[in-house]
Formats: structure tokens, sequence, C-alpha cells
């Protein structure tokens, strides 16, 4: 086999990995969808963010955050309650792309995720981060579909 049969077998194997990102995590990530992107909407979802932070701990363990949902639950729906909006708020498993983060790669793929939907939660801007290694860190996106691909071997000769 001459090395450019090798470096095709290599470049489908890298976009065989990219592409298809099936990896179960350990971490678990939190979203929360506003109900749309008004100023309104977009206060009320980083308020229920607030509510998050103020009730996770960075040190508490995944278990310890599944065990918090309820008292998350609670507070979340009885703020949104008095606001207007309704809260739907559950554990399930979604499908995220790779992300870069100060120069580190987010691996994409499917993610145990605490999903809290606000209202129709058409808002196309949202907040969401991989728990507990970026708990304080939060990324918004007005989610375009776009995923920045690098590539190992390039990245590499730079």
């Amino acid at each position: 086999m001459n090395k450019k049969n090798i470096v095709i077998i290599i470049l489908i194997i890298m976009i065989v990995i990219i592409i298809i990102p099936t990896n179960e995590s350990e971490n678990i990530r939190i979203r929360v969808i506003g109900n749309s992107d008004t100023s309104e909407d977009i206060s009320i979802k980083y308020n229920c963010v607030a509510i998050i932070k103020n009730i996770v701990n960075a040190n508490d363990t995944k278990e310890q955050l599944i065990d918090k949902l309820p008292l998350i639950k609670k507070e979340i729906e009885t703020y949104c309650s008095g606001k207007g909006v309704s809260a739907t708020i559950e554990i399930t498993k979604t499908k995220f792309p790779p992300k870069s983060l100060n120069g580190k790669m987010i691996d994409g793929g499917i993610y145990e995720t605490l999903l809290i939907k606000l209202g129709k939660a058409e808002g196309s801007n949202y907040w969401t981060l991989l728990y507990p290694e970026y708990f304080n860190i939060s990324f918004n996106d007005i989610y375009t579909g776009d995923v920045e691909i690098k590539w190992l071997i390039l990245e590499l000769f730079k």
C-alpha cells in the first residue's frame, strides 16, 4: 500500500469519527431554551440559569445533580409561573455537535441532558454547558447548523 492510500484511509476514518458522534458521555449537559429571543424571554432564561447555579455546585457529581432535579424543577416552575411562562423540565438524551472553547475541542455526541424548555421554546438563542467540567462557562449561540471542523493532522503541523 502506498502513502497516498494510507493518507486517504486515515482521512476517511477521521471523517467517520467526526460525522458520527456516538459516544455516551459520563458528563451531562444542561440546556435552557427560552420561549423566544425577546429581551424579556432571554431575561427569564438567564434567571432560570441562575436558579440552577444556586442549587448545583461545581463539585457535585452527575448523580448529585440528578438527585437535585426535584428541587430544580420546583424552583424553576415556581419562578416561571410568576412570570406567566410554562416550564418543561426533563432528563433526556440529546445529540450535540462538537464545539471549540478556548482552543479545546468539546466532543460532539449523545449526552444525557437536563433540558429546560420555557414556554414554546422557540428561542434560537440557547444556553448550554457540559457539567461539571465547564460548569461556570456558558455558550450562547444562535443556532445556524454550522459546525467548525478542524483536522487533527493539519492542526499538528501548524
